[in-house]
This record gives structure tokens, C-alpha cells and sequence, in this order.
């Protein structure tokens, strides 16, 4: 399936509807993709990585609103702080041609029951996304977009801030690695983890909607994060 035509099935397909009736094989072809010598293209790269900053948006903000996990101050600040870097992130991605593949999550049962839950399922989210953001520097390399590779560079650093913070909040030593796991050569490969956050399934419930741009900076108020300007400035 061309970039175009996916695009077009996706506006067409999936208007009111979740990926529960639209499979990621059906609208993306990825078993097909991820087998391709030639790896991802910028769009999949980008439409992907969209979609993987709403879900973080998304579980973020119910850990913040719809959530029996009792944070503490700090700790309320730090999820406030990781939630606008996602949003971010998000924008920024679908500013450039980044399309999300959904707006509908299912979350896994009790994430927000429990501490040692949400943090085991946000640190494995983590570091999926962490592992897809390297593959991404890479592969954007390869085609010859080094300012659009190395923005990735600069958001892979902030997620693995993310990823520290959640392995403190558990309690758990922070700074565990001595570099952050590169799990995948091709962003695509990230689908099996997704898959089920999409499309639902055996330990999952929802959907939860992605609660949009301006609902996010309602919570976050006056605790957002600096902006900093993506690499991609640069060229401008």
C-alpha cells in the first residue's frame, strides 16, 4: 500500500471507529514492511512515532487525573512535566507530516491501581519508545535527513529522562544502563508492543481517547517544561 492511499484508507476508515475493526496489518501493511530491506519510510517513521507520543500523552494524563495511585507532591510534578514534553513531542511530530494511526487507547488492567503496575508497564512503554526513537536516528540518517535525525537524537534523550524517573519513582535505581537498549533497526518493529494499546485485547480494557492538545495544557498550567527547539530549526 503506498504512503497515499494509507493515508487516504486511514482519513476514509477510521473516522468514529478504533483499530479494534481496523488491524494494523489491514491498514498498514506492517508484516510486510518490517520484512523490506530497504526499512522504514519518513512517513511511516513519522506516523508511528505520532501515534506512540499520543498513547504516552494519553496514559500520563490518566495517571494524573483518573488514577488510585497516591503521588506525592514531587512525584505529581515530575508525571505533570514528562506529560508536556509528550504533548511536545506530539506536536511537533504531527506539525511535520506525522499522522496518528488512532485517538482511542486500551490500557492494561489495574496501571493505575497500583504503583509497582504503572511503573513496571510505563518503564517496558518507555523503553519500547526509547529502542523505536533510536531505530528512527538511524534509519533517518540513512535516507539523508540528518536535521530530522538528529531531532529524534534529542527526543530519544528526553524519553530516557522518563524512563529514569519512572525506575525512581518504583524505587528502583535510576541510572541502571550504561546506555539506553537499541531493540530494534527499523522503527516498524515497535508494532508488536503497540499493537495491543491499539487494538485491545487479553489484559487490556478501554478505549480511553487521547484528551487533546488543549485539555493537556489545562492540567499542566504553569508546570510545563522550557521549550527547546528541535535540531530541524537549524535549517530554517
Amino acid at each position: 500500500m503506498t504512503n497515499q492511499s494509507r493515508r487516504a484508507f486511514l482519513k476514509a476508515g477510521l473516522t468514529g471507529v478504533g483499530l479494534s475493526i481496523v488491524t494494523f496489518d489491514q491498514l498498514f501493511g506492517y508484516s510486510e514492511l518490517a520484512a523490506q530491506a530497504n526499512g522504514d519510510d519518513v512517513d511511516t517513521i513519522l506516523d508511528l512515532a505520532a501515534t506512540a507520543e499520543a498513547l504516552a500523552c494519553t496514559h500520563y494524563y490518566i495517571a494524573l487525573t483518573d488514577s488510585k495511585i497516591q503521588l506525592t507532591p514531587a512525584e505529581r510534578a515530575i508525571l505533570i512535566s514528562a506529560l508536556d514534553s509528550e504533548l511536545y513531542h506530539y506536536e511537533y511530530l504531527t506539525e511535520n507530516g506525522g499522522e496518528t494511526l488512532t485517538t482511542q487507547f486500551y490500557m492494561p488492567f489495574n496501571v493505575y491501581n497500583d504503583r509497582a503496575n504503572f511503573s513496571t508497564v510505563t518503564q517496558q512503554a518507555e523503553t519500547a519508545f526509547i529502542s523505536a526513537y533510536l531505530a528512527a536516528t538511524r534509519r533517518l540518517a540513512e535516507l539523508g535527513n540528518p536535521l530530522l535525525a538528529a531531532t529524534t537524537a534529542q527526543i530519544v534523550v528526553t524519553e530516557g529522562v522518563h524512563l529514569a524517573l519512572i525506575r525512581q519513582l518504583a524505587n528502583l535505581l535510576p541510572n541502571n544502563t550504561s546506555l539506553p537498549a537499541a531493540n530494534y533497526y527499523n522503527v516498524s518493529e515497535v508494532v508488536p508492543v503497540l499493537r495491543p494499546f491499539l487494538e485491545g485485547g487479553d489484559g487490556f480494557r478501554g478505549p480511553r481517547a487521547f484528551p487533546g492538545a488543549e485539555t493537556i495544557r489545562g492540567l499542566v498550567g504553569t508546570q510545563g517544561v522550557e521549550a527547546v527547539e528541535p535540531f530541524t530549526a537549524s535549517n530554517e
